[in-house]
């Protein structure tokens, strides 16, 4: 009997982790941040925005740790101009785009085994893009190579330092 067992395992199909039933016009978005940076925050404020402001449905899955601040957090967010009938995490190859606000991690995780060809990858980073390809991974290069990934770069500190500067000097001028 455990001959016959083991001969039905050895004639199982294998398994496409890319297929999916979803229309191609379901954009299909992950984000990974750190907890606490407002990454899990900002996408579901995303989520309820184009949900109720907009024709599109929406579905957000969010990911993390119970004591959330300084773990790893992965949201998975769909939009759609139908219902969303789908399971809650974005499998691998499906992501049609992919954020990753910490540069840390592309040395932890692999961040890109969620993309699919042709995505849009959108990279936080201290580097600019005159550097910022040299300091990446070669598996985290060979990936954006090999999937023909659209690359951008943001450096979210310097942005958030310019806004912070710019407030400041609106509250200086409103002061008097």
């Amino acid at each position: 009997a455990t001959r016959e067992i083991l001969a039905l395992f050895e004639a199982s199909l294998e398994v496409d982790r890319s297929f999916t039933t979803e229309p191609d016009d379901v954009v299909r978005a992950v984000f990974f941040g750190l907890g606490a940076d407002g990454t899990v925050s900002a996408n579901k404020a995303s989520v309820k925005i184009i949900g109720e402001g907009t024709d599109l449905y929406a579905q957000g899955y969010f990911v993390y740790d119970s004591k959330k601040s300084g773990s790893i957090t992965t949201s998975h967010l769909r939009f759609g101009p139908r219902p969303i009938r789908s399971t809650y995490l974005i499998g691998s190859g499906q992501a049609n785009f992919v954020a990753c606000h910490q540069f840390g991690f592309l040395e932890r995780l692999d961040v890109l085994e969620v993309a699919a060809p042709g995505a849009t990858f959108l990279l936080n980073s201290p580097f600019g893009r005159e550097t910022v390809w040299e300091r990446l991974p070669v598996e985290t290069q060979r990936t954006i190579v090999e999937k023909r990934l659209r690359f951008y770069v943001v450096d979210a500190q310097k942005i958030a330092q310019l806004v912070d500067d710019l407030v400041r000097c609106v509250f200086g001028h409103l002061r008097g």
